[in-house]
């Protein structure tokens, strides 16, 4: 003959106790998917790096649609991911701009996929010389493509 009396308390606590579990794993779940969807521009193999002993200012044009970020980084050996560290995160729609600090900068371009980032094919340097412009690069889904174009300048020769 079995006992019901001894049951009830083990399905009491037992229910709780399966509800924290689920929803445990649920919560597990939406972090990981929340992770997912942030820019991790470290892990990109193309990091255009500039730098120069004056602040600077950069400029990007959105020029293909879809959403695409800038994304700004010094090294750090004690910092950040792999070593990087993330000072701006900018999502370009139209065009955008901002200011650096003189030193040493990485520059990666990342582009919108469903719900993942993903980073831009190699970077396409405008080789001809400009005075005042540190960097002038275009990014794209693939290799020569400039769906995203960013101008980095001197501060003191932006206006020029």
């Amino acid at each position: 003959m079995l006992n019901t009396r001894s049951l009830k308390p083990i399905r009491r606590c037992g229910w709780p106790l399966v509800s924290a579990f689920g929803a445990a794993i649920m919560l597990a779940a939406a972090a990981t998917q929340a992770g997912a969807t942030e820019p991790r521009p470290w892990l990109c193999r193309d990091k255009p790096v500039f730098s120069s002993s004056q602040p600077m200012t950069w400029t990007a044009t959105n020029r293909g649609g879809g959403r695409w970020a800038m994304l700004f980084m010094r090294f750090d050996l004690d910092g950040g991911h792999d070593g990087f560290t993330v000072y701006d995160t900018r999502v370009i729609r139209g065009s955008d701009s901002g200011s650096l600090q003189p030193g040493q900068w990485y520059a990666v371009g990342m582009y919108r996929e469903g719900d993942h980032w993903i980073c831009a094919a190699r970077a396409k340097e405008n080789p001809q010389f400009v005075p005042g412009v540190v960097r002038d690069l275009c990014y794209g889904e693939t290799p020569g493509g400039c769906a995203l174009k960013m101008v980095v300048k001197d501060a003191a020769g932006a206006h020029n």
